[in-house]
C-alpha cells in the first residue's frame, strides 16, 4: 500500500524537534530492550529482576548518550537542517564508526573493572580482542534502529 501524502528526498525537511532529542528518547528504549536480551552474556547470576531492570536502564541511558553523541560527531560541518532531511551515507557511516569506537574503548575499560561489568562464558569475542562481540552488535543494530524511528519522526513517512 502506498503513502497517501508521499514526501520525496529533494522536497523532505524537518519538522519538529531536534534529532538528537529523537534519537535520544528511542534510543533510551531500544538500548533497554537490547540490553535485557543481552543479559545472558554478561555475569547475572544472583541478580533480582528489579536489580537487572535497574542495571540495565542505567546502561541504555549510556547507550543512548553514545548514540546522541555520535551523531552531533557526524553532523559536523553540516549546513543543512539535520542531515536526516536528506540521508548521506557518509554521515551514517561517521556515527556507526564514532559509537563503535566509544563502544570499544567502554567495553576494555569496564570489563572486569570493579566498577564495571564481566562477560560470561557464552560472550564471544572479536577476534584477536578481549572485547565481546554482542556490545559491538549492539551498536549497529540498536542505533540504525534509532535512526530510523528519529527520521521518520521528524520528516514523516520514508518510501
Amino acid at each position: 500500500m502506498q503513502d497517501q501524502n508521499p514526501i520525496s528526498e529533494k522536497s523532505r525537511e524537518w519538522r519538529g524537534a531536534h534529532p538528537a532529542l529523537w534519537i535520544a528518547l528511542f534510543g533510551i528504549f531500544i538500548a533497554f530492550a537490547w540490553e535485557m536480551l543481552q543479559l545472558p552474556f554478561y555475569q547475572s547470576a544472583g541478580l533480582s529482576p528489579a536489580e537487572a531492570a535497574r542495571r540495565c536502564g542505567l546502561a541504555s541511558f549510556g547507550d543512548a548518550g553514545i548514540m546522541v553523541a555520535a551523531y552531533l560527531v557526524a553532523s559536523i560541518g553540516n549546513r543543512q537542517c539535520p542531515w536526516l532531511t536528506r540521508f548521506e551515507a557518509w554521515r551514517f557511516a561517521v556515527y556507526l564508526a564514532t559509537g563503535l569506537v566509544i563502544t570499544a574503548f567502554v567495553e576494555i575499560l569496564a570489563v572486569g573493572a570493579d566498577w564495571g561489568w564481566t562477560y560470561s562464558e557464552s560472550m564471544p569475542l572479536l577476534p584477536g580482542t578481549d572485547i565481546g562481540l554482542v556490545p559491538m552488535l549492539m551498536w549497529i543494530v540498536v542505533p540504525s534502529a534509532t535512526l530510523w524511528f528519529a527520521r521518520r519522526m521528524g520528516t514523516g513517512p520514508t518510501r
